[in-house]
């Protein structure tokens, strides 16, 4: 029974098999197991080639997001790239007072294998003080 529940949510996850792949599909679950007449499905929910990490918080070290004296908001800090291939990080930085957005930005820096490397966004927001809330997001990818 697992293995159609995966095959269902691939169907889902990709935004659906054509018509007649559907067919195909569902006859192949209600005909016989459906490992054997599979093809190769992933043992996880996680596609086998994909080499992304939609979160990767640990690769952002040492980072400070501030807001000067005038409300002026800066953010700094340190990507760590531990893995043994180069990669793409995306960091976005938002700075939000309650729920508006302030202001954001977006890094995008390649880092080689084992390598660090410092990113600034300066004076990326202003609020009307240094009141407010700063959050960073990052996003990693293998280099191309």
């Amino acid at each position: 029974m697992p293995a159609v529940l995966l095959l269902a949510l691939a169907g889902c996850s990709s935004g659906g098999p054509a018509p007649n792949q559907q067919t195909g599909t569902q006859s192949t679950a209600a005909s016989g197991p459906a490992t054997s007449q599979a093809p190769s499905a992933p043992a996880s929910s996680e596609p086998a080639d994909v080499s992304t990490s939609l979160n990767d918080p640990g690769a952002l070290q040492q980072h400070s997001c501030t807001a000067a004296a005038d409300g002026t908001w800066s953010f700094t800090g340190t990507l760590v790239n531990s893995t043994g291939k180069d990669k793409v990080f995306t960091v976005a930085v938002a700075v939000t007072v309650g729920p508006a957005v302030a202001g954001h930005t977006l890094i995008t820096k390649t880092v080689a294998a084992g390598q660090s490397a410092d990113i600034a966004a300066p004076k990326f927001a202003k609020t009307k003080d240094a009141g407010g809330t700063c959050d960073p997001v990052v996003s990693v990818e293998d280099a191309p």
